[in-house]
């Protein structure tokens, strides 16, 4: 499987630094985020929507509208 890196260019900013900055990649068929792990009470808010094998992270909305994101029409 390719993954490839699709971040916004104002949100690379870590370089490699290992710091745990936030990133969106695509796949053929996917896109995968990470971002924050959600506090207590925002976790609390929406627990009975998260699956098992899931988990729920949160990213800046300037991260998302930025993105560049073409679809096949």
């Amino acid at each position: 499987m390719e993954i490839k890196d699709i971040t916004p260019e104002a949100y690379q900013m870590c370089g490699g630094c290992g710091c745990g900055c936030p990133a969106v990649l695509e796949t053929e068929t996917s896109y995968i985020i990470i971002g924050k792990k959600l506090d207590s009470v925002k976790l609390g808010e929406i627990e009975s929507r998260i699956a098992d094998d899931e988990y729920a992270v949160e990213v800046e909305k300037g991260m998302i509208d930025q993105l560049d994101i073409k679809r096949a029409a």
